[in-house]
């Protein structure tokens, strides 16, 4: 099948059958698109390994790959990276949950408080000289993306990066159950009593200790990234990135800062905007929360840096118009390249059949996060007191 070049083309080349527990040995060359710069006559081979990427999402028929390189490459407008992410976005008709979400994060940055999230561009793929479908190349979350300190520096405590992998990491008891560690890798060695610390002292300390200024949640968590990422949570409705499908992180504790904070990354949100994780439509009145977020909610200081966060994201980046326009802009990229992909991978017929195209889904959406909006605007006055 012949590619209109509206999209950047990723040749990846390898087994037949692609492992799913550990990488194999591939070659990847990129093609840019119009608006990328010049055409390659040639491309370069690059090498590296894959596998396939993902834990529920492997049986699907479209699969997604994780992607290392032998040497880190910037491509596409992208930070420069070695590990990579082939999101097939199966379940998912508008091909554009994650990168929205992931754009959306990231547009809450100021200069002095980055809010993290992978950056990501669509991408067509042709697997051993076939095409394969539209895909999202994403960079994958590691301490790097994150502006942290390179190892080897002198630190008392590396980096930290866990990743919640399951609903037990809701904040409600002490201890790891439901993280996994992500960096340092843990076969080097484990770390896990920062996290212990931080879950015991939201589950179990006392109000006064758990609102004191100068030794409580404040100290130990970056308060106005977690009330951004509980939004973020919240506006797209992602049931499963509550107590699940997130990073928490840390700075390395050098003696230049020996009191770094954990902040969230928010990961996996392709069951989000209206749809459930298999594709069933949501409704846009469901409340999402966790132990954490209730015991911020619970104390009045919290609740009204909540309230004015919410008001000043809905006159900007929330605001329906902004989230419109988003998604109109994926559309137009997605334009020509959706239909070739519903036509190699026909949308998944598991609950809501009649509606999981491309074009319905789209207008679906836009039609969810104004009501989305709408709906939170009433709850948030509701649960704020304001």
């Amino acid at each position: 099948m012949g590619l209109v070049p509206s999209l950047p083309v990723i040749e990846l080349s390898g087994p037949q059958e692609i492992p799913t527990d550990t990488k194999i040995a591939c070659s990847v060359r990129w093609i840019p698109s119009p608006t990328d710069g010049p055409h390659l006559v040639d491309p370069p081979r690059l090498p590296g390994k894959v596998r396939i990427h993902g834990a529920s999402s492997q049986a699907y028929e479209k699969k997604s790959f994780a992607l290392s390189l032998d040497s880190p490459i910037r491509w596409f407008g992208l930070n420069e990276g070695r590990h990579w992410v082939l999101n097939a976005a199966y379940v998912d008709p508008s091909l554009m949950r994650h990168k929205l979400s992931y754009d959306l994060f990231r547009s809450l940055s100021s200069d002095s408080a980055p809010r993290h999230a992978s950056s990501s561009r669509f991408v067509e793929l042709r697997l051993n000289g076939e095409y394969h479908g539209t895909y999202l190349l994403m960079e994958r979350v590691e301490g790097s993306l994150l502006g942290f300190l390179p190892r080897g520096n002198p630190s008392r405590l590396p980096a930290l990066l866990y990743k919640a992998i399951d609903h037990e990491a809701n904040f409600s008891q002490p201890g790891h159950s439901g993280y996994e560690q992500r960096e340092p890798s843990p076969e080097e060695q484990e770390y896990w009593a920062p996290l212990d610390e931080l879950n015991r002292f939201v589950a179990t300390a006392g109000d006064v200790e758990f609102t004191d200024a100068k030794s409580g949640i404040g100290s130990r968590l970056d308060i106005d990234n977690a009330i951004d990422f509980h939004l973020l949570v919240l506006f797209t409705s992602n049931m499963d990135g509550i107590d699940k499908n997130f990073i928490l992180a840390r700075d390395a504790v050098t003696d230049a800062h020996p009191l770094p904070r954990f902040f969230f990354v928010p990961w996996d949100y392709d069951a989000t905007f209206g749809r459930n994780w298999e594709g069933s439509p949501v409704e846009p009145t469901r409340w999402l929360s966790n132990a954490l977020f209730d015991r911020l909610l619970s104390h009045e200081s919290f609740r009204r840096r909540y309230s004015e966060r919410w008001r000043s994201l809905r006159r900007h980046q929330f605001s329906v118009g902004a989230v419109h326009r988003l998604i109109d802009d994926n559309a137009r990229a997605l334009a020509t390249t959706a239909q070739r992909n519903e036509t190699r991978w026909k949308p998944i017929r598991e609950a809501d059949a009649g509606a999981l195209v491309f074009s319905d889904d789209v207008k679906q959406m836009k039609e969810w996060v104004e009501a989305r909006a709408r709906w939170l605007d009433a709850e948030l006055k509701q649960q704020t007191g304001d």
